[in-house]
């Protein structure tokens, strides 16, 4: 899939250059500032990927912002109202009335003015690795991470080249050398050298804090704690200032969402994207859902206990109260297992809240023959293929392993579950790792403690 290079015009006469990817619910990806080049950056490895991953589920939507890359690089204004002309342009260009935004790095005081004043436009929001306002990370950089910082800039005066060069070889990671060095060249061939500095300084004035109290959409704030170009603290701040937003942390030290386990963070975005589209059973073949797999543990032994009939009627009752638990959760049962149920939810807070509903339910629940099993629940989050009314694939056989892993009573979760919840108030232990045959790497578990409050 190669991206067409068409062009919108902003209000104040400035061609934006912008393209367009896939089909499906919109998705407006930000330019990555301080640099934006569409062709360039489509022939960095894992970018185009990463792009490609979001392109099978959703239409994505790119443009270089005024100054940088295809757009017009001739003297205009450049402050954060004037940058909100290029998004509006494009979303007239490509026709869009709703849609989705990512944002990264600088980007973001762009997707949190323009979602707080576009309430009815923006369905959704994905923040990485970004802020508010920069002077927010000063503040919180560490004393040694700041003098690197304040070292660096020193550098634009003395030689322009090195100055870009140690830029972001520290933002993309040290180790991550050939990437970093892509980068060099995507910054070089989206502005002239000599005015890089001035334009990172242009977009490090930008301050979208009066806006986060206004921002309604679902947001989802990523954030990699051993960047060095920031602080936990300021993606924890955005999280508590925007209303309906949750904050997953996530592993690695780069800037780039594309450099290192890119996989979770794409299965992490999708499903989070997913919970504003149609109910599960009703969505593509291959679309982001929620799997919850549960299991009765010593089933066996019951029905040997009991007998057959009697094993039957024990059976019977813990599958009328998982439906009914699942009726009252959205979740979509997709079989019967004997001893277990395989659903599917479209939002994966709701996957948990059935979850614990349904343990609590058990629990309070008076023995049957004199039996009282225990339920082991599994949550997974990924692209299940469905047939008929069955979904088959890795995403279904890792949550069936994690019900397995689990204990009576014990609701075990993946890592990409247990981002798309963070900061909603659920609980978890982590359980170690696990290898799955399904799994191209060891799973990490997380138990939720069922026992604590559930979420409202």
């Amino acid at each position: 899939m190669e991206p067409i290079i068409q062009y919108a015009v902003a209000r104040d006469g400035v061609n934006i250059a912008m393209s367009t990817l896939g089909a499906g619910p919109p998705v407006v990806f930000l330019p990555v500032l301080p640099l934006s080049h569409l062709q360039v950056e489509w022939e960095m490895p894992g970018l185009r990927e990463f792009l490609e991953r979001f392109a099978e589920h959703h239409q994505v939507v790119r443009f270089d912002a005024r100054g940088l890359g295809l757009s017009d690089r001739e003297d205009s204004d450049r402050s954060l109202d004037a940058h909100l002309l290029d998004l509006e342009a494009v979303v007239e260009r490509a026709g869009l009335d709703r849609f989705a935004i990512f944002a990264a790095s600088y980007a973001g005081p762009m997707a949190i003015r323009y979602a707080a004043r576009n309430p009815s436009r923006v369905s959704r929001m994905i923040l990485w690795c970004t802020h508010a306002a920069y002077a927010d990370v000063v503040g919180k950089l560490p004393q040694q991470a700041n003098q690197q910082r304040q070292a660096v800039n020193q550098l634009a005066a003395v030689d322009q080249d090195l100055y870009i060069r140690t830029y972001f070889h520290r933002a993309v990671g040290w180790t991550e050398g050939d990437t970093a060095n892509r980068f060099v060249e995507v910054a070089k061939k989206s502005i002239d050298p000599d005015r890089f500095f001035e334009n990172l300084a242009n977009h490090q004035a930008f301050d979208a804090r009066e806006d986060l109290p206004n921002v309604r959409c679902p947001t989802l704030v990523f954030h990699r704690p051993a960047f060095v170009g920031s602080n936990v603290d300021v993606a924890k701040g955005l999280a508590g200032q925007i209303r309906d937003a949750r904050l997953a942390l996530v592993p690695g030290e780069s800037v780039a969402p594309f450099v290192g386990d890119s996989e979770t963070i794409v299965e992490a975005s999708l499903a989070f994207l997913a919970e504003d589209q149609q109910p599960a059973s009703a969505v593509d073949d291959c679309a982001m859902r929620t799997i919850l797999y549960t299991d009765l543990e010593a089933h066996t032994a019951m029905i040997q206990r009991l007998g057959d009939v009697r094993g039957r009627e024990v059976l019977r009752a813990h599958e009328r109260l998982v439906r009914e638990t699942l009726r009252e959760h959205g979740g979509d049962e997709v079989k019967a297992l004997g001893d277990g149920v395989l659903a599917a939810f479209q939002s994966t807070q709701q996957a948990i809240r059935c979850a614990i509903a349904l343990q609590r339910a058990n629990s309070a629940a008076a023995p049957l023959h004199g039996e009282h099993l225990s339920i082991r629940v599994g949550i997974n989050a990924g692209e299940p293929i469905a047939e008929g009314d069955d979904l088959y694939g890795n995403a279904v056989t890792v949550a069936s392993r994690l019900a397995a892993f689990a204990r009576g009573g014990e609701i075990v979760v993946s890592r990409v579950v247990r981002e798309l919840v963070s900061g909603k108030g659920f609980h978890f232990v982590e359980g170690g790792e696990a290898h799955v045959a399904a799994a191209e790497s060891p799973v990490q578990l997380y138990k939720v403690e069922w026992r604590e409050a559930v979420p409202r």
